[in-house]
């Protein structure tokens, strides 16, 4: 947590066709998805307005389009694709995702990944 900032977060439950691993490869499976963005107090004109905030509903839109996405195969490319979402928005200045799907191995794992990045660190990876 990070003083200071204010923090927008959405969890949300979608159906995604994972499956970079063998065992994974039953078609659409739940995922759990957790997702983070922070952004200064100082960089907010107006706190009152959750749009010059930090807009979850864009973080919302954004993991739901996913379930539509053909190239998010994978937990890890679909978290790549919620943190350009996420960093689209100017006033993020760190973001944290987390996504696991509760029933892959017959309720008894839980694969998960999480990724937390800045700004910075994330414009070096689009550079």
């Amino acid at each position: 947590m990070l003083a200071n900032h204010w923090c927008a977060s959405v969890d949300a439950t979608i159906q995604l066709r994972t499956g970079c691993n063998p065992l994974e490869k039953h078609g659409p499976q739940a995922v759990i998805v957790h997702a983070d963005a922070w952004a200064p107090m100082h960089a907010v004109a107006n706190p009152h307005d959750i749009r010059q905030v930090v807009d979850y509903e864009v973080i919302f839109l954004a993991i739901l389009k996913l379930e539509g996405n053909e190239h998010c195969e994978c937990l890890e490319s679909s978290i790549l694709e919620l943190m350009d979402a996420i960093f689209a928005m100017s006033v993020v200045t760190s973001a944290f995702i987390s996504m696991h799907k509760p029933h892959v191995y017959n309720g008894q794992g839980t694969p998960a990944i999480s990724l937390s990045m800045t700004r910075d660190q994330w414009a070096s990876t689009k550079a």
